[in-house]
């Protein structure tokens, strides 16, 4: 049995006669029992189903400093999870019945500022031992990175169906950029990315609307509080 700890305005969590309530993103919220369950499993609620199940493999790739960085701004009542999956699922598409995020038609996620950064296209290739994304100098010099700041690369492997974002010791666009992706893919892998940067020290979500890993940050100065801490 529940029990309403705040009074019949509050929150309280369980079952209190047909009403149940409980809390989500720290938000109480109360909800009717049905009176009766249907689940006929049609094709069209199994299509929907897959689709869900789709869309939450997508995002659960991502991790949490990432989803950070996408998303520095929360909206209300959402995690920054849950605004990537609605991101993705405007890119869905219906293809011999199989509803799915179609990652040719992704474009950049996040909410951060947008910087006139291109999609770009290539085949996951070889160098030096290193599985790496290859972006041509006259692309790599649009986005203007300040000359001290590197490279870094959002990316969707078409072919095994992943989303990565990925950072890099590059800093000079006029030979091109070649960004490292470890085990994330193999020789061959299509791929659609673009390129945004982080410098040291400053909020990067600011230089971009995709994801960031920054390589150097600068030193927090703790914050002095009027008041004795006794331990």
């Amino acid at each position: 049995m529940g029990k309403i700890n705040q009074g019949i305005l509050g929150g309280f969590k369980g079952k209190v006669g047909t009403v149940i309530g409980a809390s989500w993103n720290g938000i109480a919220y109360m909800r009717g029992i049905a009176q009766s369950v249907r689940n006929a499993n049609t094709a069209a609620q199994q299509t929907q189903r897959n689709f869900f199940k789709d869309l939450q493999q997508l995002a659960s790739q991502l991790s949490d400093e990432q989803l950070q960085s996408l998303f520095p701004s929360v909206n209300r009542g959402m995690t920054r999870r849950n605004m990537l999956t609605h991101q993705l699922a405007a890119a869905a598409a219906i293809t011999d019945d199989v509803k799915a995020v179609d990652l040719t038609q992704l474009e950049g996620i996040g909410n951060g500022e947008r910087i006139e950064s291109p999609m770009l296209e290539c085949i996951i290739s070889e160098l030096n031992g290193q599985l790496t994304l290859n972006a041509e100098a006259a692309v790599a010099e649009l986005i203007g990175k300040p000359a001290e700041a590197n490279f870094i690369a959002v990316a969707y492997n078409i072919t095994k169906r992943k989303i990565g974002v990925f950072n890099s010791n590059a800093t000079d666009p006029s030979y091109g950029v070649n960004i490292p992706i470890g085990n994330w893919g193999e020789r061959g892998d299509s791929v659609r990315f673009y390129l945004t940067y982080a410098a040291k020290g400053e909020n990067v979500y600011l230089r971009g609307f995709g994801s960031f890993i920054i390589k150097t940050r600068a030193e927090k100065v703790g914050r002095k509080i009027g008041k004795t801490v006794q331990l």
